[in-house]
């Protein structure tokens, strides 16, 4: 897979949080508070850590991907307690990223309601970046995560069938919601081509309106052909 051409962050600060790649002395905390637990793996698409070595790839396997730019993953680390409440997971491909988030069950609603606000926050930073133009998530149907997508900014677009396995709940394949937030392209530069395409737009709008007005007058139309036949 390719570089992404686009760089991200490595660490966004708040009042409340730090967000910062995961580092090998993380995978205790992810493995207890996130990886390795039930309620909060429930839903996602790949089975919940049993071992601790297996949190130790997925941290290498972020570290891979800061590196080529292909995967990028901060943990949440609540700057109160230095606990991780949760990780938020970029896949970009300009010009669209593909987002994931992880929540902790084990935090509390004001830890929760900070993981929120920093994604909402990371959103519209990614939305005015210049390569971005959209941004979309895939959250199972009958989870908990899509009941704040409209609130975080997110269209919702499609249900999928059977799009992806839940191995956490015994399911070969279950149906997702797919949301996305867009932007429109940047108008085109000032130029003589676009100077004159827009001219050319609006003189045939002109002439279309004309033809209108004709078909509204048809006498004034029958007086117009009578002259052109003569």
């Amino acid at each position: 897979m390719s570089p992404s051409p686009f760089r991200f962050p490595a660490r966004i600060e708040s009042a409340d949080l730090l967000m910062r790649p995961p580092e090998p002395r993380d995978a205790e905390a992810l493995f207890e508070a996130m990886l390795g637990d039930a309620a909060t793996t429930r839903d996602l698409s790949f089975k919940r850590h049993t071992q601790l070595d297996e949190t130790l790839a997925f941290i290498d396997d972020s570290v891979q991907g800061w590196r080529d730019g292909t995967l990028i993953r901060w943990v949440l680390e609540d700057r109160a307690s230095g606990r991780l409440t949760g990780m938020i997971e970029l896949r970009p491909h300009p010009p669209r990223v593909e987002v994931g988030v992880m929540i902790s069950r084990r935090g509390g609603a004001r830890r929760r309601r900070a993981g929120l606000h920093a994604l909402r926050k990371l959103l519209a930073w990614m939305l005015a970046q210049p390569p971005i133009l959209r941004i979309y998530a895939y959250c199972a149907v009958d989870g908990d995560a899509h009941s704040s997508m409209e609130k975080l900014g997110f269209t919702l677009e499609a249900k999928l069938t059977n799009y992806e396995c839940r191995p956490n709940r015994g399911l070969l394949a279950g149906d997702s919601y797919l949301y996305a937030m867009t932007r429109p392209l940047q108008a085109p530069d000032d130029t003589p081509a676009t100077r004159w395409l827009n001219e050319y737009a609006a003189l045939d709008a002109h002439l279309d309106a004309g033809d209108v007005h004709d078909a509204a007058n048809p006498h004034a139309a029958a007086e117009e052909s009578h002259i052109v036949a003569s």
